[in-house]
C-alpha cells in the first residue's frame, strides 16, 4: 500500500508533464505566423516617353487561425506601401491590392474571377473582409487607390494590418500583392503592373 502511495506523485508528475507538452504544442499550432516579403520595384520608360519608377515595400503578412475554425476558412493580415514616381506624366492613378486564389498557383499567369472591393474604413483588429472562394477561382481584393499628385509627380498608398478572410476554400489558398499604375502623357496612356512574391495562407 505504501509503495502504491509513493507511485501516485510520480504518476501525477508524469501526467502533468504530458499535459504541459500537449498545451505547448496546441498553443504553437494556433499561433499567428508572420511572413516578411521581399521588396519589389520596376523602372521603365513608356512608349510615349513617360519615366516610371514603381515600388512595393515593407510588405508583410500575418497568417492567423481562421475565425470560423471550420477548415475551409483562412485569415491573413497584410501590410505594405505602394509608391510611384512618374517623372513627366500629366496625370495618373495607382491601385493596390491582393490576388487571392484557391487551388491555383499564382506564381504563373492567372485569370481573374471576380473583383472584391474592400472598405478600409470598416476594418478593425477584430474584423476582416470576407468572401467565398471556390477551388480554381482567383479574386482581386482592392485595398485602395489614389490619384497622382500633379505637383510632386508622385503617388503613394500605405496600408497596415488590413484583414482578408477567405471562406469556402477546400484546398490550399495562395495570395500575392499587385500594384497597377496608370499614367497619361505625351499623347498616350500606359498601365504598369507590379506583383509581389506569392505566399501561402493555408
Amino acid at each position: 500500500m505504501g509503495h502504491s502511495r509513493q507511485l501516485i506523485p510520480r504518476m501525477l508528475a508524469i501526467a502533468c508533464a504530458s499535459c504541459a507538452i500537449a498545451f505547448l504544442v496546441s498553443g504553437t499550432a494556433n499561433a499567428d505566423t508572420v511572413v516578411p516579403l521581399p521588396d519589389q520595384d520596376k523602372a521603365l520608360t513608356t512608349a510615349t516617353g513617360i519615366t516610371v519608377e514603381l515600388s512595393h515595400t515593407g510588405e508583410s503578412v500575418t497568417i492567423s487561425p481562421a475565425i470560423a475554425a471550420n477548415g475551409l476558412s483562412r485569415t491573413a493580415w497584410v501590410s505594405g506601401t505602394a509608391y510611384a514616381d512618374t517623372g513627366n506624366a500629366d496625370k495618373g492613378s495607382l491601385e493596390t491590392g491582393y490576388l487571392v486564389g484557391c487551388q491555383v498557383d499564382l506564381s504563373a499567369g492567372v485569370s481573374l474571377g471576380v473583383d472584391v472591393g474592400v472598405s478600409t474604413n470598416s476594418l478593425s483588429p477584430g474584423v476582416s473582409s470576407s468572401f467565398a472562394l471556390k477551388p480554381g477561382q482567383v479574386v482581386a481584393v482592392k485595398l485602395g487607390s489614389k490619384d497622382l499628385d500633379p505637383a510632386a509627380k508622385a503617388v503613394g498608398y500605405s496600408y497596415r494590418n488590413l484583414g482578408i478572410q477567405v471562406d469556402g476554400c477546400g484546398g490550399f489558398a495562395q495570395a500575392r500583392s499587385y500594384t497597377n499604375l496608370s499614367v497619361t502623357g505625351g499623347g498616350g496612356s500606359t498601365t504598369v503592373a507590379l506583383y509581389g512574391q506569392p505566399f501561402s495562407i493555408g
